[in-house]
């Protein structure tokens, strides 16, 4: 039977989890006192004579409230660097399990985990009896949605190009909605004012610098190289377009083995539509191949002090080189 007094946040969308697990202390505390909240962690269990805390009644008050972070945990046991000390110890949850039913109307527990382990009891349990919170990651047309309704003056074409600025990470989206608030506080959100505002993330802004290289046109490389170094270091841009090459290389290999492009698609994680781009130019492959070569080479000459130097200019200057000499043979 559900009991109103056993709460349970769950959900991968943190931010909004967050933010509405702190309205609730805050709540709390203003009503019935901060000296009535206990904040216990996964860490902390262990610890703690844990059944008291959830079946001793108030003592001061009218209420209790009992907040346990990352419990139900992600894991299928309690992890310690200790292992032989934890073996002795009995398991923090199974205790929670077992005091469920006795714990007093007038104490509210609230479970606080974003990526629980579904196999574990306590977790069943909470789905059958808690009152139960979910926040989902925010994707697709209801994350639009949800920057719309933040924003609600911002035009189709800036709404399309914040969205591909900042992707679906919902903790960088909320952060830049506050930059364009107090940015454009009258007037129309434009496409303009998005540029001017936001910086994209790597992933987006390496899209022009890969597109060149995919179709060995070093001069339009070279541009855009230098267009991304206005906004990011050059480590972050290095390491990127590292990893894309090698996903590039790998689709490659895996088409020429006559895989089917929908398997290569979902067992690389790649989006649709850079997959796209990647099939089209997959006749360059050994040429690809041959700079990420050197990228590579140059990596190692970085971190072992050969070559030209260990600085930012000298990773630049090798990787400038690099893309210069995409068209040579």
């Amino acid at each position: 039977m559900p009991r109103s007094n056993i709460v349970f946040f769950t959900g991968s969308n943190h931010i909004f989890l967050r933010r509405d697990l702190d309205a609730w202390v805050d709540i709390f505390a203003k009503k019935y006192g901060e000296y009535n909240i206990s904040r216990l962690s996964k860490e902390s269990l262990p610890r703690t004579n844990i059944q008291a805390e959830l079946v001793t009644p108030v003592f001061l008050g009218e209420k209790r409230l009992i907040v346990l972070e990352d419990i139900p945990s992600s894991t299928s046991k309690w992890e310690s660097e200790n292992t032989e000390t934890v073996a002795n110890i009995p398991d923090p949850e199974a205790i929670i399990l077992a005091a469920l039913y006795q714990i007093p109307d007038t104490t509210i527990v609230l479970f606080v985990s974003t990526e629980p382990d579904k196999r574990k009891a306590l977790y069943k349990r909470l789905i059958d009896i808690a009152t139960l919170k979910e926040y989902e990651k925010l994707e697709g047309n209801t994350l639009r949605e949800y920057v719309r309704k933040k924003l609600p003056h911002i035009d189709v074409t800036a709404l399309a190009k914040f969205m591909e600025y900042t992707g679906s990470d919902i903790n960088r989206i909320e952060s830049e909605i506050g930059k364009l608030a107090l940015y454009k506080q009258d007037g129309w959100i434009t496409e303009t004012d998005i540029k001017t505002v936001i910086i994209p993330t790597i992933e987006t802004s390496i899209f022009s610098l890969t597109d060149a290289i995919f179709i060995l046109d070093n001069a339009f490389a070279y541009q855009e190289l230098n267009n991304i170094l206005e906004t990011h270091n050059i480590h972050q841009i290095f390491t990127t377009l590292v990893s894309t090459l090698r996903t590039f290389l790998y689709a490659a290999k895996l088409l020429s083995l006559k895989h089917e492009p929908s398997d290569v698609l979902s067992l690389l994680k790649i989006h649709p539509y850079a997959f796209e781009k990647m099939r089209k130019n997959m006749k360059n492959s050994p040429r690809i191949q041959t700079l990420f070569s050197e990228l590579i080479l140059l990596d190692k000459r970085m971190k072992t002090g050969e070559g030209i130097g260990d600085g930012d200019d000298a990773l630049r200057i090798g990787l400038e080189k690099a893309i210069l000499c995409l068209q040579k043979n």
